[in-house]
């Protein structure tokens, strides 16, 4: 069976089950509210759970870390990606939870993933349902 083969069944085989999913574009979808075939939408779907990506003063941080740092990442925060402005958020963010330390990872995927590859060991055991988060899942 040729790739485009493999491909097509497996998409057949998806909708058959209902589970195809698509990608819907929105006109505007950070924050609480998206915006897609001139609707308003609450979305309880973004990672912007407190709606601050439109915030003046956050805009305006980001605009000057953009003037400063430039707009990529560099790397692996473990390579190149670490910046100083990295650091200063840990530490400021240790400070006030009242920790030592404090650790940044780029999703609460990312952050799942390290934690249980940190703490569990063969021998634990992690009970979660379907309805887990997917970096709990894998």
């Amino acid at each position: 069976m040729i790739w485009q083969e493999k491909i097509d069944a497996a998409l057949d085989a998806r909708r058959v089950a209902d589970a195809l999913r698509r990608r819907y574009p929105v006109a505007q979808g950070a924050g609480r509210w998206l915006v897609a075939d001139d609707c308003q939408y609450l979305n309880f779907s973004s990672n912007d759970y407190l709606g601050l990506s439109h915030h003046p003063q956050i805009i305006r941080a980001w605009q000057q870390g953009a003037d400063q740092f430039g707009v990529g990442s560099g790397g692996s925060g473990h390579v190149s990606g670490y910046s100083v402005a990295h650091q200063v958020l840990e530490e400021e963010l240790a400070e006030w939870l009242g920790y030592s330390r404090a650790l940044l990872f780029i999703s609460g995927f990312a952050a799942n993933q390290a934690v249980i590859a940190a703490m569990m060991a063969k021998e634990d055991r992690i009970v979660a349902d379907r309805l887990s988060h997917a970096s709990l899942l894998e």
